[in-house]
């Protein structure tokens, strides 16, 4: 499994306010696949859930435990939110669900960005391979880009991203931060999705031919989305860290 990538640096207790700052630490309670808690002003229970996808404007949460947890969400009773994972804490107060949606009759409730979130320190989180009987198997990933189309292999993946590794004979020109508008991830009998991208690192071996890039996983399908999170907790259990 890859790293979602964090800053390596210590950050002291702080309130963020910044909207792209706050959809980061949104983003790595989703990649991680984690529960966050959840509690409600009038309910003594702490329920948990999970931050299934995060846009600019909102994330949408799924997975609420206990069940009893659905109605005060669906009444959009104020609740508090607090997560923590590989050294990060995040929490944050009065919000609330502004709307109930379903996919294929599984519901998930969307809620607004907060405006201000009690964030503390974090650190870099591990790396895993794909175990070899996976990888063995073809975990092929294309990128469809406008100059041309790159087809290669994976070496690592995550909820949040991958590392791929890609045969080329010339430069394709790629750049640190390019968009990739179509990404196709295909681990036969496994996997299968389509996202947005984009490539936050990269490097080519000219002497060997070989790029490699470390790849963010941008927008997909709640669909797949969720094929993806279902395949990461199954080989978290036997994949080796990187």
């Amino acid at each position: 499994m890859a790293e979602v990538q964090a800053s390596p640096r210590p950050i002291a207790s702080q309130y963020l306010t910044d909207r792209a700052e706050i959809e980061r630490v949104f983003r790595i309670f989703r990649d991680h696949c984690l529960p966050v808690q959840l509690r409600f002003g009038r309910a003594e229970d702490e329920f948990t859930a999970r931050v299934l996808e995060v846009t600019g404007s909102q994330f949408l949460l799924e997975d609420i435990r206990p069940r009893t947890g659905l109605r005060l969400l669906r009444t959009r009773e104020p609740f508090s939110l607090s997560g923590r994972v590989d050294g990060i804490y995040a929490h944050v107060t009065e919000m609330r669900v502004a709307e109930v949606a379903e996919d294929r009759g599984v519901p998930y409730y969307i809620v607004p960005l907060p405006k201000e979130v009690l964030y503390q320190q974090r650190r870099r989180t591990e790396r895993f391979r794909l175990p070899p009987s996976v990888a063995a198997d073809g975990a092929r990933i294309t990128l469809h880009r406008d100059e041309r189309v790159l087809s290669g292999f994976l070496a690592d993946i995550s909820a949040g991203g991958c590392r791929a590794v890609f045969d080329v004979v010339v430069d394709p020109g790629i750049t640190d931060d390019e968009v990739v508008d179509r990404c196709d991830i295909d681990i036969p009998h496994l996997l299968v999705l389509t996202s947005r991208t984009v490539i936050r690192h990269h490097s080519l071996n000219k002497q060997t031919g070989q790029l490699s890039c470390g790849i963010e996983f941008a927008e997909m399908r709640l669909a797949d989305r969720r094929r993806l999170e279902r395949f990461i907790q199954k080989i978290a259990r036997i994949a080796d860290p990187a």
